[in-house]
């Protein structure tokens, strides 16, 4: 069994999983927010029509 040695400019490749769900949570609470102001402007019209 021959492995070659990880060598320094042969690093391990780093993971962006952190990175990843750090974007999908800041996309969800960016959506959350747009749904929040439009509940807050257009919140009468929608209870009005729906009787």
């Amino acid at each position: 069994m021959s492995e070659m040695p990880v060598t320094p400019e042969e690093q391990p490749k780093k993971s962006n999983t952190g990175l990843i769900i750090g974007i999908v949570v800041v996309v969800l609470l960016c959506c959350c927010c747009v749904i929040a102001l439009g509940g807050w402007y257009y919140g009468d019209a929608i209870v009005q029509s729906l009787g």
